[in-house]
Formats: C-alpha cells, sequence, structure tokens
C-alpha cells in the first residue's frame, strides 16, 4: 500500500509516456534544402550510376564559368548538378537539371533525379509530373524504376488531404525497484521508523498502440484537423497491484500563421491499475510553435486537467488525489545539424489535490540530446531534474513535516531497424523496417521523507513497427 501510495498521478502518466516515446523513432522538422543532402547524395548514387562511371574525365571541382563556355555539354552540366547536390545546394542543382532536360529531354535517369530533387524541395507536384512522365516515356534501368515508383508513391501519400500513422510495439522491461522500496530501509508510520519491505526487481511485459490522423483544410496556410489516440499496457510478473492499462485520446487542430503555429486540444484518459479503474482525466491544452530560425523552433505548452481518482484495493486513499492539474512546458529544439538536434525545456505544474498532502507545487527541466546514423540507426540522451514541494504534512507518515523532494533522471535510448544489422540480406519491408530499441535509465529520488527516498535502474528491449495510411 505504501509503494503504490508513492505512486502519484504524475508517475502513472510519465510511465505511459515512456512507452509512448519508445514507440517512435527520432523525427527532425527539417526544412527542404537543409535536410536533404545525404538523401540526394544516396538517391543520386542509385539512379545514376551508368553516368557517373563517364565523368571520371572532368575534374573534382567545376566552375560556373566552364559550364557558361560548354551550355550544350549535357555531361559537364550534370557533373554540375550533382556537385551542387552534394553541397546541398539543391534550388541551384534543380535548375541545372532543368537546362540538361532542355538539352535533352529523352534523359529519362535525368528526369527522375530532377523529380527526386524536386520532392527534397517539397515541390511535390512538378516532382510527380516528372517522375510520371519519366516512368512513361523514359528508357530506365529496373533501379531507377523502382525508385521512382517508390517516391511517386511517397508524393502521392503526401498530396492526400487526409493521413495517418500507427506505431505498435512490444517488447520487455526490467525495473531493479518496482516497489520503489525506500533506500534507508525504513518507513514513517505515525513519525515512528519501522522496517520497509525489500526491493522488488520486477519484469513487465510492454504493449503500445498508438494512432494519430491528420485532414488538411484545404487553406494556403495549411491548416489541419488532427487526432490521436493510444493504448499502453504494462503487464508485472510479480507486482500485479502495479499492471498498468492507459487509453488516451486527443482532438484539435493547428493553424498557420507566417513562422508560428498555434494548436489547440482536447485530451482525455483512462487508466487502470490491476485492471482496477484507477484515474480518469479530461482537459485540454494548447501548444504554440515559433519558428525563430530554420534550425531553431521555440515553443510553449499550457495544459490543464481534471483528475479524477478512484478506490482500488491497494490504494484506499486514491481519491484524495482527485483535483485539477495546471502545467507549463516552455522550451527550445535546436538543429545542431541535418541528423542532431538538442531539446531543452523547463516545467512549471501546481496540483490541487482534496487534502494539502496530495497537492504540490513541481518545478524542473529536461534536457535531450538526438542523433540519427546511417540506415536509420538513432540514440537519445535525456536527462531530467524536478523539485515537488507538498502544501502539507501527511500525518499517517509525519506529524508536521511537508514532504519535498527532487527526482532525478537519466536515460539512454538506442534504436535501429532490422535491416541495419543485416545489411546484406535482402528483407520484405514488412520486416527490414521494424526497429529494434533499447534503453536504460537510472531513477533516484531525494525525499525529506525517507518512505519516499528510493533509487532504481530500468532496463528495456523493445520492437517497434510504423504503418502510414
Amino acid at each position: 500500500m505504501l509503494a503504490l501510495r508513492n505512486l502519484g498521478p504524475f508517475a502513472v502518466f510519465s510511465i505511459f509516456c515512456m512507452g509512448l516515446l519508445l514507440s517512435s523513432s527520432i523525427s527532425f522538422a527539417q526544412e527542404p534544402e537543409e535536410s536533404a543532402r545525404e538523401a540526394v547524395e544516396r538517391d543520386l548514387r542509385a539512379v545514376d550510376e551508368r553516368d557517373a562511371t563517364q565523368d571520371d574525365r572532368l575534374d573534382s571541382t567545376i566552375s560556373f564559368e566552364r559550364v557558361l563556355a560548354a551550355p550544350d555539354d549535357v555531361q559537364l552540366n550534370l557533373a554540375y548538378a550533382r556537385e551542387q547536390i552534394a553541397a546541398g545546394d539543391l534550388k541551384e542543382g534543380s535548375a541545372t537539371l532543368e537546362r540538361v532536360l532542355l538539352l535533352n529531354p529523352e534523359l529519362g535517369q535525368v528526369r527522375v533525379l530532377y523529380g527526386l530533387v524536386l520532392y527534397r524541395l517539397g515541390l511535390l507536384d512538378r516532382a510527380r509530373f516528372e517522375l510520371e512522365t519519366a516512368l512513361k516515356n523514359g528508357d530506365l534501368s529496373t533501379t531507377v524504376r523502382t525508385e521512382a515508383e517508390v517516391y511517386l508513391k511517397k508524393i502521392k501519400r503526401q498530396l492526400r488531404t487526409t493521413h495517418g500513422s500507427l506505431i505498435v510495439t512490444t517488447g520487455v522491461e526490467w525495473d531493479q525497484n518496482r516497489n520503489q522500496a525506500p533506500s534507508s530501509g525504513q518507513i514513517l508510520f505515525v513519525d515512528i521508523p519501522l522496517p520497509a519491505g525489500a526491493r522488488n526487481g520486477d519484469l513487465a511485459y510492454i504493449t503500445s498502440v498508438q494512432g494519430n490522423i491528420s485532414h488538411d483544410l484545404g487553406f494556403q496556410d495549411g491548416h489541419t484537423l488532427n487526432g490521436e489516440a493510444a493504448y499502453y499496457r504494462s503487464n508485472k510478473i510479480e507486482v500485479d497491484s502495479l499492471d498498468l492499462d492507459a487509453v488516451t485520446a486527443a482532438f484539435g487542430g493547428t493553424w498557420y500563421s507566417g513562422r508560428m503555429s498555434v494548436t489547440p486540444r482536447l485530451r482525455a484518459g483512462q487508466f487502470w491499475l490491476d485492471d482496477n479503474d484507477y484515474l480518469r482525466t479530461l482537459g485540454g491544452e494548447v501548444e504554440v510553435i515559433m519558428r525563430w530560425r530554420q534550425d531553431l523552433n521555440l515553443h510553449l505548452v499550457v495544459r490543464g486537467e481534471d483528475e479524477d481518482f478512484r478506490v482500488v484495493p491497494n490504494f484506499l486513499a486514491a481519491a484524495l488525489r482527485s483535483g485539477r492539474r495546471i502545467s507549463t512546458r516552455a522550451g527550445v529544439t535546436w538543429r545542431v545539424s541535418p541528423t542532431q538536434s538538442i531539446r531543452v525545456e523547463g516545467l512549471y505544474m501546481d496540483k490541487k489535490g482534496e487534502t494539502g498532502f496530495e497537492s504540490y507545487d513541481r518545478y524542473g527541466g529536461y534536457a535531450q540530446y538526438s542523433r540519427l546514423y546511417r540506415r536509420g540507426a538513432f540514440t537519445q540522451i535525456g536527462l531530467w531534474a524536478e523539485n515537488s514541494d507538498y502544501d502539507a504534512s501527511d500525518s499517517s507518515f509525519v506529524s508536521v513535516t511537508e514532504r519535498s523532494e527532487w527526482l532525478y533522471r537519466a536515460r539512454v535510448t538506442a534504436g535501429a531497424p532490422l535491416s541495419f544489422f543485416a545489411p546484406g540480406l535482402s528483407m520484405p519491408k514488412a520486416v527490414s523496417d521494424i526497429n529494434l530499441i533499447a534503453q536504460y535509465e537510472y531513477e533516484t529520488v531525494d525525499s525529506n521523507i525517507t518512505n519516499f527516498d528510493y533509487n532504481t535502474h530500468k532496463v528495456s528491449l523493445l520492437l517497434s513497427k510504423r504503418i502510414a495510411f
């Protein structure tokens, strides 16, 4: 009972969010010109291997003056376009490719490359036209034709007004101290120190399903309606009283104005502990994102929720936690490079429960470094620090001391698609893009009341699959 009492609403919600975090790979909100270099270089090698062998006679660096002196030299212009693309100058590269096609419209391989560059620039209608023309009229190799068809499907999917995705995750998690046994080995009961229960290491089976859908409203600015729903289950082997099921849903829209976007959402959630109705939430939030620079975004999220806790067999005082909770998160995301980002965020939360010892003010900070590697591998390193000050003492533990504590957490996540581990093996698409994700987490709470002072190590191993529709 004491261990479960330590599992507050924020902790329950944090466990759920951790599952959702693991269920998706890292994504970067990159501008096309900045994110495209590596992808276009890869596409260039796949699309144009035949022509690459013909350009050995050309210098490694081609001057613009040399191109001006020989505007009808197709191979020279093509080599010049390659250099522009490799340097990340996609707009100039597309202009050079367009000039090559004006000289010789029958170059199907070049037209496919031109379509891929237009795709990276976000010019989807033009990219679709070029790829469809190449597939219809061009003399393409099997490799190039396959590449063009893949990108044409991507373009058609992106041009739809409604699209969504489904992320399915399953795996295991081991927690060294699942019951959050105090580090001191003692608990207080009416100011009297008593022996605490031993740490209970436990394995849990994790299942997570997350879906989202977005509908373009047809405005030039790109306003959308969007919704999401998620289910999470953590089934413990030993501590069944902490078996957690959670269902959450949100609906809202995103409105754009220049560099700023505003997203209001309605949110609702239902949580069960050991198959018992434990918590219902209802509220909303507003998220504001300011794209300060192409590599720097600022964000602000304000959320308010009403939390309705229910009495469960292992926590007869759960209803005392019912009440409203308001939180504010603000931070910055810096895209260090096309494959690296740093996110820093501050948090303030105000919770008002039925009693003072279930009401608190919380503030803290969070930092995360994310990186993508070749062939889809990724890593994340996250650090948390949060302070919670409660409004009144709980006389069942101590008579006068108001609870105050710091929570510290460090997490390292690494993942890669299954194709990463077998580069020479041909896998079906349905299998090759399944992500294998491993995570280690250390968490410690430094509390002025020994009942809540604990630390634990957690290790997770998960498989995650994303399906777009």
